[in-house]
């Protein structure tokens, strides 16, 4: 009877020992986490329409945000707030004191204007803002009508025909990196396309696919010059594409890099 009271003894004080030490542990753990994660370095990466200070503040918006564990679980179990050109915001631990904020931004892909605002859309078509700011490398769409436009919902042309139309050709410059200043519809669906000094004319939707594909090859080889890319009856059969110069510019530019030149030989 003896031994096994001391047994009983011996596993009860075993037991406490392992409930001090589990406590101890798990208050260790809860201090580390409440004052070893302060969080004194945040990285911001892949942004270019927001600064770094915008989207910090739009992550770091509570009374507990200067915990970097707290921030990097809200996070994952909760998404961060939306912004107009954001698609979605990662939060990732670099370390108990740095976190990184990983920015994947909407992909624009054009602008009209409508009520003296830009209006700017997204590859699906829905209004992503409504501002009064220009921002660059975003063509500008000419030759469409929208009298009421509303932020995340579908772009609401006069012409809702057109619509596929601007979002197909707007994609395919977007795949091929072609970025012209202006997109306008003439005479209907009719599009034509301004780089630079460089009017491409594209005719309706047949071939349309092909006729970016084709635009893609063919640019490198317009660079510096100036007048109009026939492509609006352009075939895959097409063997030769038309270009009619603007020899005044041409002449114009060319006296303007002579010049430049001499300037510098003196």
């Amino acid at each position: 009877m003896i031994k096994e009271k001391r047994k009983q003894r011996k596993k009860r004080k075993t037991k406490l020992v392992i409930l001090l030490l589990l406590v101890c542990v798990v208050a260790i753990g809860a201090y580390v986490a409440v004052e070893g994660f302060t969080i004194k370095q945040v990285e911001v990466d892949g942004n270019a329409l927001y600064t770094d200070k915008q989207i910090r503040d739009s992550v770091l918006n509570d009374e507990y945000s200067w915990n970097a564990l707290y921030v990097t679980l809200k996070y994952r179990l909760f998404p961060v707030k939306e912004m107009p050109f954001v698609d979605e915001m990662e939060i990732e631990l670099l370390s108990m004191h740095k976190i990184r904020i990983n920015v994947y931004e909407k992909a624009i892909i054009g602008y009209l204007e409508a009520n003296n605002q830009n209006v700017y859309f997204d590859k699906e078509g829905f209004v992503v803002e409504i501002s009064k700011r220009l921002i660059e490398d975003v063509p500008r769409v000419e030759g469409l009508q929208c009298q009421k436009v509303v932020v995340y919902e579908k772009l609401n042309l006069d012409d809702n025909s057109a619509l596929p139309l601007l979002l197909t050709f707007s994609q395919q410059l977007q795949k091929y990196s072609l970025s012209p200043d202006t997109i306008e519809f003439r005479n209907g669906h009719k599009l034509s396309a301004d780089f630079q000094g460089v009017t491409i004319q594209l005719g309706d939707s047949e071939y349309l696919v092909e006729k970016v594909m084709r635009l893609d090859a063919i640019m490198p080889s317009l660079s510096g010059r100036f007048g109009t890319l026939h492509l609006e009856n352009w075939t895959p059969l097409t063997k030769d594409v038309v270009f009619t110069p603007d020899k005044s510019m041409e002449k114009e530019t060319g006296k303007k890099k002579e010049k430049k030149q001499e300037k510098k030989q003196q």
